[in-house]
Order: structure tokens, then C-alpha cells, then sequence
């Protein structure tokens, strides 16, 4: 009976050893050889330059758009302040003579439509 048990044991430590070594095996990490991570290596180091080009040409984009819109608002506000500025007779002239011109533009585009009539 004695023998019977250290038979058991061993057998259990046994499948024990190939369990461990079946998992090993299974988890080990492939070895990748050096050239082919260094070729990598320099293909990212050139993307990551391509990118930072990228990106510093946006910065100047954006740059040169922040310049813009600010002279815009700056002319913007020049042309609202004259207006607001004005005094009611120029307002009026103004006026008149835009309606006085869309009379005229309506007149033109409506002229065929006058010769049917």
C-alpha cells in the first residue's frame, strides 16, 4: 500500500512538470530577430517626422487664419463703427439709392416678362 501511494505521487508531480511545461511553451514569447526590429524602428522614426511636418504646417496654417480673422473683425469694426456713426440723412440717401437700383435690376430681369404682358 505504501508503494501504491509514492507510485500516485509521482504520477501527480508528473502530469504536474508537463502541465507547467505544455504552458511555457504555449506562453513563450516569439524571439523576433534584430534587423527586422531595428527596420521598424526607422520606418516609425520617419512617420514620426512626417507627422511632426504635418503638424508644424498646421500650426502656420492656423497661425496665419488667428492673423485673418482678427484684420477682419478689425475692418468689420471700422465699417460698423462709420455706420453707426453716420447721420440720418446719409442713412437715407443710402437707402433711397439701393431701392432706386433694385428697381432697376428688377425692371431687367423682369423686362421679357413685361413684353409677354
Amino acid at each position: 500500500m505504501n508503494n501504491k501511494i509514492v507510485i500516485g505521487v509521482i504520477v501527480v508531480i508528473i502530469i504536474i512538470l508537463l502541465g507547467l511545461q505544455q504552458w511555457v511553451i504555449y506562453n513563450r514569447v516569439p524571439e523576433v530577430p534584430n534587423s527586422e526590429l531595428l527596420r521598424s524602428l526607422d520606418s516609425l522614426k520617419s512617420q514620426i517626422d512626417s507627422l511632426n511636418f504635418t503638424r508644424d504646417s498646421l500650426r502656420t496654417v492656423i497661425d496665419t487664419n488667428k492673423v485673418q480673422i482678427i484684420e477682419i473683425e478689425k475692418r468689420y469694426e471700422t465699417i460698423r463703427d462709420r455706420i453707426i456713426n453716420q447721420s440720418v440723412d446719409s442713412d437715407c440717401i443710402t437707402f433711397s439709392n439701393y431701392l432706386s437700383s433694385y428697381q432697376r435690376l428688377s425692371s431687367l430681369n423682369n423686362a421679357s416678362t413685361a413684353k409677354n404682358n
